[in-house]
C-alpha cells in the first residue's frame, strides 16, 4: 500500500462484530471466506487486528488467523449476549486502551464500540452493513424505533460512518460531514468467468443464492417458471420456505433443484455454470451475492426495488424487472431469447465491478478512514 499509510504498522485496530455474531457462524453460514478477505489485508497494514466475537467456540479459529496478524477475543462467559455487549468495553479494558482505532461490523451491536470510545477517547469508525432503520420498518414500530436510537447513537458519536451507496449518504445526511462511501467488496480474481465451467445441458440453468424468506420474493420466481420450456432453476441455499417452494415447484411443474447451503469458496463454480443468475427480491441493503454474479460475468436479472436499483443499469449491467409473477416471467424470457444481450450484460457487470468493487479499490477508501 502507499507510503502514507506506513504508520499503521505501529497502531491497533479492534473489530467489534455484529451482536450475537461469532466466527463460527460465519463458518456456519458460509460467509467466512467472504468476509474475513478485508481483514486479511487490514492486518499487513497494521500492527494488530483484534477481533471481538461472541462465539464461546470462536477460539478454534485462532491459529488460522495469527498468520494474517488477526487475534480473536472471543466470549469466555455464560452471560446473555446483551449484558455480554455491555459489560465487553470493560472485559477487554486492557485491549482497548492500548488500541488506536476502534470500528463495528454492522450497526447492531454498535453500543459496545460507543461506549468504548467514550471511555477510552479512540477513533471509532462505524460500519452499517445495511441501513437498520430501514429494513426495520419492514418487521415493526418498535423495532424501528429502537433501531432509530441505536444510529442516532452511534452517529453522534464516532468519528467515520460508513455507508455502501450514495442513496444511503442521502439517508444520513444530517452526518454528512462523517459519511465515507465505501461499497461492498469482491474478490474479483475468485469470481471472474470460467468458460470452462459453462452449463452444455439442454436446459438453460437459472440460479439464486440466499436465504429463502418473504424479502428473496422466491415464490413468485418458482411461479414465474410455470410454462417456461427448457429451464431448470438451481437454488444454493435454506430457509423456512423450503417446504412451501418444493410444494410449490411440484404443483407447478416447475424444473427446481435445492442444492443446500454452499461455502464461499464453492460460489464461483455454480455461478459460472449458470446462464443466468435471478435475484427477485422485495428489498435489499447492498445484496453481496449480486456483485459476485456480476462479477463473474453472468448476466443477472432482478428486481427494481430498494438496494438494488441503484447498483445496476436496466439493459446495461442486469435486466431490472417488477417484483411480480407477469414481469420476472417476461424479463426471464427475453434474456433466455437474447442470447447478444446476454452476452452484453456479462461483459459490461464484469467492467462495472472491477472498476468499483474490487478489493483493491475498496482497501484504498477504508484505509483513508485511518489516515
Amino acid at each position: 500500500m502507499e507510503e502514507k499509510y506506513k504508520s499503521l504498522k505501529n497502531k491497533k485496530l479492534i473489530l467489534f462484530f455484529t451482536y450475537g455474531v461469532s466466527l463460527e457462524l460465519w463458518k456456519e453460514k458460509g460467509m467466512f471466506d467472504r468476509e474475513i478477505k478485508l481483514y486479511e489485508r487490514l492486518g499487513e497494514e497494521f500492527n494488530k487486528v483484534y477481533f471481538i466475537t461472541y462465539g464461546k467456540n470462536d477460539y478454534k479459529f485462532a491459529n488460522e488467523l495469527k498468520k494474517y496478524n488477526i487475534e480473536i477475543l472471543y466470549k469466555k462467559s455464560r452471560l446473555p449476549n446483551f449484558l455480554y455487549s455491555l459489560l465487553l468495553p470493560f472485559i477487554y479494558k486492557k485491549q482497548l486502551k492500548d488500541s488506536h482505532f476502534f470500528k463495528t461490523n454492522q450497526m447492531l451491536g454498535s453500543w459496545s464500540a460507543v461506549i468504548s470510545k467514550l471511555l477510552y477517547k479512540k477513533r471509532l469508525v462505524v460500519r452499517t452493513g445495511y441501513t437498520l432503520s430501514i429494513f426495520s420498518k419492514k418487521v415493526g414500530r418498535m423495532k424501528h424505533l429502537f433501531s432509530r436510537c441505536i444510529e442516532w447513537f452511534a452517529l453522534s458519536t464516532c468519528d467515520t460512518f460508513i455507508v455502501a451507496t450514495k442513496e444511503e449518504s442521502e439517508y444520513f445526511k444530517k452526518y454528512k460531514s462523517k459519511i465515507a462511501v465505501i461499497p461492498n467488496y469482491v474478490d474479483t480474481k475468485l469470481f471472474k468467468p470460467v468458460t470452462e465451467l459453462k452449463n452444455r445441458e439442454e436446459k438453460d440453468v437459472l440460479l439464486f443464492v440466499g436465504r429463502f424468506n418473504k424479502q428473496k420474493n422466491l415464490e413468485n420466481l418458482v411461479c414465474a417458471l410455470k410454462g417456461v420450456d427448457g429451464v431448470r432453476l438451481q437454488l444454493v441455499g435454506d430457509g423456512e420456505l423450503k417446504e412451501g417452494l418444493e410444494k410449490i415447484a411440484l404443483q407447478k411443474e416447475v424444473d427446481v433443484e435445492f442444492l443446500g447451503r454452499k461455502s464461499h469458496e464453492q460460489l464461483p463454480n455454480y455461478i459460472n455454470y449458470a446462464d443466468t443468475f435471478v435475484l427477485p427480491s422485495l428489498y435489499e441493503g447492498n445484496p453481496k451475492v449480486l456483485l459476485e454474479a456480476m462479477s463473474c460475468g453472468v448476466p443477472v436479472v432482478t428486481t427494481c426495488v430498494e438496494g438494488i436499483e441503484n447498483i445496476v443499469k436496466d439493459r446495461e449491467t442486469a435486466i431490472l424487472a417488477q417484483t411480480d409473477i407477469v414481469s420476472l416471467r417476461r424479463n426471464i424470457k427475453d434474456l433466455k431469447d437474447d442470447v447478444n444481450l446476454r452476452n452484453r450484460i456479462g461483459e459490461k457487470s464484469r467492467e462495472y465491478i472491477l472498476k468499483n468493487n474490487s478489493l483493491e479499490k475498496v482497501l484504498e477508501l477504508e484505509l483513508k478512514n485511518y489516515d
